[in-house]
């Protein structure tokens, strides 16, 4: 439980960081593109970024790795509650679901937050994928998914892929019931 509360605050202090980032005014001088934010000893680098995501209340976030051998695929069903990041770790993943969904490429991300702090626009840090279609993820690449939506993930490359999955699902969906809030 404890090694929860330490990622969650975490995930809270780096979210405070990129806020703080664009609350700043729109002419920056800096030397050189950070690479992460600096926070004390820890650097927060930037790996994600979903807007406008309607979450559960409450809801249970749990976090995996997995791998996927070449050929493999794993279905998504359309009545799985959980929505979440897909990052890729190591090899390359294809994902296509019936919903549109947002990725941020790892090769331009660094970039796309120097132009996003400077204009305040950080829309720019997300690839739009309209639904059905099919878009290949590379290692440090990232998707949203959406709930509620059928689709697949598969492994079309010669070399196993991993990835890490960050899912946010309702109570119900994991066996346990919400506490009401007074």
């Amino acid at each position: 439980m404890r090694g929860i509360s330490v990622l969650l605050s975490l995930i809270v202090v780096g979210l405070l960081g990129i806020l703080a980032l664009h609350a700043q005014p729109v002419a920056i001088a800096q030397e050189a593109t950070p690479a992460g934010v600096e926070i004390g000893e820890v650097t927060f680098e930037p790996v994600a970024l979903a807007t406008n995501v309607d979450l559960p209340s409450p809801g249970n976030l749990f976090v995996a790795r997995a791998a996927l051998d070449p050929g493999g695929v794993v279905p998504i069903e359309e009545r799985d509650p959980a929505l979440g990041i897909l990052l890729v770790e190591s090899g390359t993943l294809t994902v296509q679901v019936e919903a549109p969904m947002t990725v941020t490429r790892a090769a331009s991300l660094v970039e796309a937050m120097a132009t996003a702090q400077a204009t305040g626009d950080f829309r720019a840090l997300m690839e739009s994928v309209p639904a059905g279609q099919a878009v290949t993820l590379e290692a440090g690449d990232a998707a949203y998914i959406p709930a509620n939506v059928a689709g697949e993930i598969r492994n079309e490359g010669q070399v196993p892929a991993v990835r890490l999955a960050f899912l946010v699902l309702p109570p119900e969906a994991m066996g346990s019931e919400a506490t009401p809030v007074p």
